[in-house]
């Protein structure tokens, strides 16, 4: 049964002293394997612990991506760990996601180092996180693409009847439906949440300062509540004082640069990764779509099957009651009672073509009735779609009727006019469409006659 990859990762141990593999990659290559409780990660801060809310994040089921002075904790479902300016901490070093992250991110540093542009590498924090949302899209994508060829080949097997077994299939086919929908949905929660974490970080000036880890451990600020802009441009404030010399102003423009540049850097990944998600997103959501319109179209054919078994009882009904008719004439004269109409001749000929034109005339009044209802609905339902198609083109009517004489005021005439006038335009196709427009022209002439007709007789009054 597909499920929607990462919708249902099993959560950290909720014991808060049980040790847990983990796995430490350095910014120089170096992979370190051990086992840790949460709170006993020391490399962060000295001998400081993990902070109480950052454990119970990375113990929560939600996606997290939460920058903090000096290092990122993220979880991204089997992907969850803590990230620094120089080393990567994942845990649960025994999953295959983690595994490929730690591969990736080795190979991207293999790549790195023999990269003769040495200066223009991203920082170590950069390359991860670009490794783990690449990781975490792919993820998504791949089991979207499982998604959209099983329901394509269900929605397939539910409308195409020259299958072999055409029902078994279509009831193996309905069965397969719900879990289809149910594995859609938490595939598009999965990337809606990643989605709107990402969205919060660009968001927030503050978040996007913090997640430049290399560049706040090279150029630490000056206070600690300084803001994006002594980050950013707050350098350049003081290019102006004369007090500062040439050497000092080119100081404090390289800073201000820095600063800028490794934030458009860090948030230039996450826009593109926010936009590729709300891709799938949408992909997701015309999946889901194509899913209801499906059931729409079997919920009116299932209609249209109902309809016709309606008919046909109805028909049998019809039948059934001529023919009851029919024998309730026999049923009189099969009785026990004697009433010398046995002895008259020629009138069983006369009763038995009487049965049957009585019976004949009964099914006919009763089908023709049934045909009338028939025909009436059929009438409404187009004079309704011929009213939609006239007031969409009511506009361009009234540009046509805007410089000419006004129209006369009989049916017929008014017809006429009016069917010369749009022949060749292409506006109204049918006289069931004339027939409406010519009806909303003379309610419209008859009101303008009232409003006209009011002032006279207001001053006829009053002479």
């Amino acid at each position: 049964m597909p499920v929607a990859l990462g919708a249902g990762a099993p959560l950290i141990s909720t014991l808060p002293n049980q040790p847990l593999p983990m796995v430490e990659i350095t910014a120089n290559g170096q992979v370190t394997r051990y086992s840790s409780t949460l709170t006993s990660i020391r490399w962060m801060f000295g001998a400081n612990k993990l902070a109480a809310r950052d454990v119970r994040l990375l113990r929560s089921s939600a996606p997290v991506l939460a920058p903090r002075e000096g290092y990122m904790i993220f979880d991204f479902g089997e992907l969850r760990g803590i990230l620094t300016h120089d080393r990567l901490t994942l845990i649960g070093a025994d999953g295959p996601a983690v595994g490929a992250l730690g591969k990736e991110i080795q190979r991207r540093l293999a790549l790195d180092r023999l990269d003769d542009a040495a200066d223009e590498q991203q920082p170590f924090e950069v390359r991860a996180l670009e490794c783990m949302l690449e990781q975490v899209y792919t993820t998504v994508d791949e089991t979207l693409q499982r998604l959209s060829v099983l329901v394509s080949s269900t929605l397939n097997e539910l409308t195409n009847p020259s299958t072999f077994d055409s029902e078994g299939r279509r009831e193996a086919a309905l069965g397969r439906l719900l879990p289809l929908r149910i594995s859609l949905s938490a595939l598009q929660a999965r990337s809606r949440r990643i989605s709107a974490v990402l969205d919060e970080l660009i968001d927030s000036d503050e978040d996007m300062k913090d997640m430049c880890l290399t560049h706040m451990r090279l150029n630490p600020p000056s206070s600690p509540t300084s803001t994006l802009v002594g980050f950013a441009v707050g350098e350049l404030g003081n290019i102006g004082n004369d007090d500062l010399g040439n050497d000092e102003r080119m100081a404090a423009e390289a800073k201000a640069e820095a600063a800028e540049a490794a934030v458009e850097l860090v948030e230039t990944l996450l826009d593109v990764y926010d936009a590729r998600f709300n891709s799938l997103c949408d992909q997701i959501e015309q999946l889901a779509s194509t899913i209801e319109n499906t059931q729409d179209v079997l919920e009116l054919t299932l209609d249209n099957e109902r309809n016709r078994i309606a008919r046909l009882e109805l028909l049998l009904s019809m039948v059934g009651i001529s023919f009851g008719a029919c024998s309730a004439i026999s049923g009189f004269f099969g009785m026990n009672v004697i009433n010398g109409v046995e002895n008259v001749a020629g009138i069983f000929l006369f009763i038995s073509g009487t049965s049957i034109l009585l019976t004949g005339s009964l099914f006919v009044t009763c089908w023709r009735q049934f045909r009338s209802i028939s025909r009436r609905q059929r009438d409404r339902l187009m004079d309704v779609e011929a009213l939609k198609n006239v007031l969409a083109n009511l506009d361009l009517v009234s540009l046509m009727l805007r410089n000419r004489p006004p129209l006369p005021r009989g049916a017929k005439a008014m017809q006429d006019e009016l069917r010369e006038l749009l022949r060749s335009s292409g506006v109204l196709k049918s006289q069931r469409e004339l027939s409406v427009l010519c009806s909303l022209l003379m309610q419209q002439q008859a009101e303008q006659s009232k409003m006209e007709g009011a002032p006279a007789l207001t001053v006829l009054r009053a002479l």
